[in-house]
């Protein structure tokens, strides 16, 4: 699917109907015909997690996920490298978890809230000591947090190990001006949709900077609930990497009587749009970003706010992201193989100790023979050579 296509898989009766019971169980039969398909359904899973009510719940997307990201789970290597705790970022990353416990579930134990950090801390260490040309910035962890509760540690470190090489590549530059870049297509985009809401944000001398916090985090930094994190994970895994810019301009489109109403001034306008309403349905912003995307693709986007996709990492580099998502196999699979490869290898085991218990007995046998025939063979070169003279 090309990154400025609209959607056509038909979602049906999956855009309209409200999430009951059976319809919750009735696209969850949907999505696991996807995720069985040889090979897996990635298009399908794109759109069913970009439809009504996405992946539906915590055990369904533990499955989708890593196939959204291209990640065979069977295939996740244990860290090797050098001890975490001595990493350069390590205090920066600990302060940032210890602040994060609100993306905690308040149903968890002191223990178990305790855990979800470690393993926080671990997961984001070993992604920057894998990827030393990445830069640790505040809000990373309120990515990985959102995978961590669905997926686990090592769910979590395959998802995110692909993500900062893709979707969230421009945030961990260096510097801000690739970050900079990405907030810069939400003018055009609110120019196109609304040109008098757009010109009064821009007269008001208000930067988009009040998005930054979402763009950099998921929006994970401003849910009131982990459920909708979830839910816009659902979405920005299967869609564009500028899909938070679609949401954000869809949150700013959907309070313009707000910004409307205010004096044109910087603190009011920035004031008001910084501040998410808490009854805001994500649902419904999901559903006016998609509209947007098919509306203004990112290259009208382009050419409209007079911007260079190829600066972006992020931009250029989806079509690779597309490329290795694209052929999958389905787990059942993945994991009949790595069970072939345990009872090849249990097959063999018996021969093998067999093997291994002869030559440690024979061993010194045979290398006394050897040494023997050596000697002998020594022996007779040098009568030949006497003998010769």
């Amino acid at each position: 699917m090309s990154h400025d296509t609209p959607l056509t898989f038909d979602l049906s009766p999956f855009t309209s109907h409200p999430p009951d019971l059976h319809w919750q169980r009735e696209k969850v039969r949907h999505i696991q015909a996807a995720l069985n398909s040889d090979p897996v359904d990635i298009s399908a899973l794109r759109q069913y997690a970009c439809s009504l009510g996405g992946l539906v719940h915590a055990n369904v997307r533990k499955k989708v996920w890593p196939k959204l990201a291209g990640v065979n789970m069977y295939d996740v290597k244990p860290y090797s490298g050098p001890p975490l705790v001595s990493h350069k970022d390590r205090a920066q990353v600990q302060l940032d978890v210890n602040r994060c416990t609100k993306r905690i579930p308040k149903s968890y134990s002191e223990e178990k809230q305790c855990k979800v950090q470690e393993q926080l801390t671990r997961v984001i260490l070993r992604l920057l000591a894998e990827n030393s040309r990445l830069h640790y910035y505040q809000g990373l962890h309120d990515v990985v947090i959102t995978f961590l509760l669905v997926a686990g540690e090592a769910g979590a470190y395959a998802i995110m190990h692909v993500l900062v090489n893709y979707h969230i590549r421009d945030f961990l530059d260096e510097d801000m001006g690739r970050t900079k870049l990405i907030i810069g297509y939400l003018k055009p985009l609110l120019a196109l949709e609304d040109a008098r809401l757009e010109e009064f944000v821009t007269r008001s001398e208000c930067q988009y900077y009040f998005s930054l916090s979402w763009l950099i985090t998921w929006f994970g930094h401003v849910v009131q609930h982990p459920a909708e994190a979830f839910r816009l994970a659902d979405v920005f895994l299967a869609s564009h990497p500028l899909m938070p810019v679609y949401v954000s301009a869809a949150m700013i489109l959907s309070r313009r009587s707000e910004v409307l109403s205010l004096n044109c001034e910087m603190s009011e306008v920035h004031g008001l749009l910084s501040k998410i309403p808490d009854n805001l349905s994500y649902e419904m912003m999901v559903e006016l970003a998609l509209q947007l995307f098919q509306k203004h693709p990112p290259k009208k986007l382009a050419r409209h706010g007079r911007l260079k996709l190829s600066a972006s990492s992020l931009i250029s580099s989806y079509s690779q992201f597309e490329a290795r998502t694209r052929y999958q196999r389905p787990d059942h699979l993945l994991a009949q193989g790595l069970k072939n490869e345990e009872t090849s290898w249990w097959a063999w085991r018996p021969t093998a100790a067999f093997v291994v218990r002869v030559l440690s007995f024979a061993g010194p046998v045979l290398i006394a023979a050897v040494l023997y025939w050596i000697q002998s063979y020594l022996r007779t070169s040098d009568l030949s050579i006497t003998f010769a003279r």
